[in-house]
């Protein structure tokens, strides 16, 4: 009997502790009472008393560390009637009460409890004073946080020193008021840690956080489906929903990120201001909808500002799309492309030109008072970058700025690009388009560009701007050597960094007057670069390779290197003079054909040049440049059949190549590429 006992006294505890679902730490409690006497009886077996009635008015107190318990002080007052007889037995009673408690299914509450105390029993020949105990269920229902009717039954033994005064047992049915639960809403605590706002990044905060909040269930029973919003009416067109949460219960916290969808009117924001935020909250709270709102101050900075906590978000300043940028671009790109030697590749000159652009606008390095080392050793101080745009007006800004606007016009011409950091300083590099090996093999000295997964970038310290393209390239070059020796460098590619921090839109809102400078004067400037750049990276590798030739003069080898040399640098006859010597010396050289083949292509001559790929291949059979050639020139000529069968052999041989030049191959389904205003090659064979 006992091991029973104890294993249902156990289930009770356990229920108790899954079930437990109080709305307030103090209840007042008053319960009318039937009562029904079991004792004592006369001698003969009649009942000493009668059916009567009593109230008991309750304070009961549950523990937040153990809400499955509970506590009780009891007052109470019965009347029972003594039989046969007008008198009756008066009983005021006061003790404690300890139970546990818990919730089944919601709202419906069961209580067992045991009590004791001492009570006055008062009748016409006097009054006793004695203790009693007893014990006591009820089972409640929530009708409101506040409220819950009840029914329970209760036992009590009323002592003597020797026999009961009274026992019986109570039925009773009544009210329980639970002391600051409220009436409609729970009492919540919110509590909102929104960051300054930086409206560069206004579409970066749908995604992102802006900052966060926690919500803290204090006193009242559990809420259903919470729902966190945020929202700045002035900036906003609708609240954010931050976070949801099935089931907060009472005395539980959660936290949440809040979001922001910020409409570009917070673009304005010129100086550093506060306005007015609020945090909406909705749930269900005993089946009834609730909605609050907590005011909130929110910082929004100005739209130059950022913090250097993530150099990536620079990125968001690189407004390649902005007209002014583009119409600046647009003066000294074209050319570059288009007319003079076509030097190394378009890319290349592309980003030269438009560094000597920048330098014929007289846009000028002026370090900021704060360096960028100490702006970006704190991580929370706000910066001011300036827009591609506002640097070409004013013609002045620190690293940061020229980086920036120097990308903006490299991203505008199509030219990709990113930031380098090292130590105290930011710069740039752009994507030269030239695989690693073709490079290595156009440059006099490799260690002057970076290369990372197969590409070949171009370091450009932008604060030389006035120094010209080549010594800023050789400056930049430098840092990035001393600083990656010592793992001080940073790469980071805008392209990556734009997929989390998108380019502003700035539009109609960032307003400047731009004169940029004339297209002839910014070409010639740019032709008297590019021949510095042939003067000391190219002349002396000729002037080498044609000492040789003097000994050797019909050296294939040395022929071909020097056509080669020549050709990379866009100086075609030369190259062309160079490969005909070898054809007309050593007879038909695959690599000299091919090469003479690669002239006639970029010259126009498509069927020229498709007969010098047929030519070597014939010489070499499964030789990647000629198949190459044959495809592109074929491709030129509208020659299905040799471009398809070109690639299928290069598939085979040259799988790279092949998938480089999948698109060629039209007649299988492929997609036609572009229409190119260029017609260049790089891969010059040099065997």
């Amino acid at each position: 009997m006992n091991q029973k006992c104890a294993i249902a006294i156990g289930l009770v505890l356990v229920g108790a502790l899954g079930w437990a679902q109080v709305t307030s730490d103090f209840t007042l409690t008053a319960y009318p009472t039937v009562n029904i006497p079991l004792g004592p009886a006369l001698s003969d077996g009649t009942p000493y008393y009668s059916i009567g009635g009593g109230l008991s008015v309750k304070g009961e107190y549950t523990p937040p560390f153990a809400q499955f318990l509970y506590s009780g002080l009891a007052l109470g007052a019965d009347l029972v009637p003594i039989n046969s007889s007008k008198n009756s037995l008066t009983l005021l009673s006061l003790g404690l009460e300890l139970g546990v408690q818990f919730y089944p299914i919601p709202r419906l509450g069961l209580r067992l409890a045991a009590c004791g105390g001492e009570y006055a029993g008062m009748v016409a020949e006097g009054t006793v004073f004695n203790p009693y105990i007893g014990g006591l269920a009820d089972v409640s229902y929530l009708l409101n946080p506040s409220l819950s009717l009840g029914l329970g039954a209760s036992y009590k033994y009323n002592f003597t020193p020797t026999d009961p005064l009274y026992q019986g047992i109570g039925v009773s049915l009544g009210v329980r008021y639970h002391v600051g639960a409220g009436g409609g809403a729970a009492n919540l605590k919110v509590e909102p840690a929104i960051q300054p706002i930086f409206p560069l990044f206004y579409s970066y905060y749908d995604k992102h956080p802006a900052g966060s909040l926690s919500v803290k269930n204090t006193g009242t029973g559990a809420i259903q489906d919470l729902k966190v919003s945020f929202y700045v009416k002035q900036f906003m067109d609708e609240p954010k929903v931050s976070g949801t949460c099935k089931e907060l219960a009472r005395g539980e916290e959660k936290s949440f990120d809040v979001f922001a969808l910020f409409r570009d009117n917070i673009f304005g924001v010129t100086e550093a201001t506060k306005v007015a935020g609020e945090i909406k909250v909705t749930y269900k709270y005993f089946g009834s909808d609730v909605t609050a709102s907590y005011p909130i101050t929110v910082t929004v900075n100005n739209r130059n500002g950022m913090t250097w906590d993530d150099t990536s978000k620079a990125a968001a300043f690189i407004t390649s799309n902005d007209m002014n940028v583009r119409s600046f671009s647009a003066r000294a790109v074209p050319d570059a492309r288009s007319r003079g030697t076509p030097a190394i590749n378009a890319t290349f000159r592309a980003a030269m030109a438009l560094f000597t652009a920048m330098r014929i606008q007289g846009v000028a390095y002026i370090p900021d008072p704060k360096t960028f080392a100490s702006k970006v050793d704190n991580k929370e101080a706000v910066d001011y970058l300036q827009f591609p745009a506002q640097t070409l007006e004013t013609r002045a800004g620190d690293c940061d700025d020229l980086s920036i606007l120097y990308a903006s016009l490299l991203e505008s011409a199509g030219i990709e690009t990113a930031f380098i950091t090292v130590p105290g300083h930011i710069y740039v590099a752009f994507n030269l388009d030239l695989d690693p090996r073709t490079a290595a093999a156009t440059f006099a000295n490799p260690a002057d560009l970076i290369t990372r997964e197969n590409e070949t970038w171009i370091p450009v310290e932008i604060t030389r701007v006035r120094d010209g393209f080549l010594k800023a390239w050789q400056t930049g070059a430098q840092e990035w050597l001393s600083a990656s020796a010592s793992q001080n460098a940073a790469f980071i590619p805008i392209h990556d960094a734009w997929e989390t921090f998108s380019p502003a839109n700035t539009g109609e809102i960032i307003k400047v007057s731009i004169s940029p400078p004339d297209s002839e004067r910014i070409f010639g400037a740019y032709a008297a670069e590019l021949q510095a750049f042939w003067a000391t990276a190219f002349q002396p590798r000729v002037s080498k390779l044609q000492d040789d030739l003097k000994l050797q003069k019909s050296d294939s080898r040395l022929l071909n290197k020097l056509g080669v040399l020549y050709a990379r640098f866009g100086k075609y006859d030369e190259a062309r003079q160079q490969f005909e010597k070898i054809v007309s010396s050593n007879g038909e050289v695959p690599s000299a054909l091919i090469n003479l083949g690669n002239i006639a292509y970029v010259g126009g001559d498509n069927q020229a040049a498709l007969d010098y790929f047929t030519r070597a291949l014939k010489r070499s059979s499964n030789n990647s440049f000629a198949l190459q050639g044959i495809a592109m020139a074929g491709y030129e000529l509208g020659d299905t059949n040799a471009v398809q069968t070109a690639l299928a052999q290069l598939k085979t041989t040259d799988p790279d190549a092949a998938e480089r030049l999948a698109s060629l191959d039209t007649g299988s389904g492929g997609k036609s590429r572009a229409a190119s205003a260029e017609k260049e090659v790089t891969s010059w064979n040099e065997e």
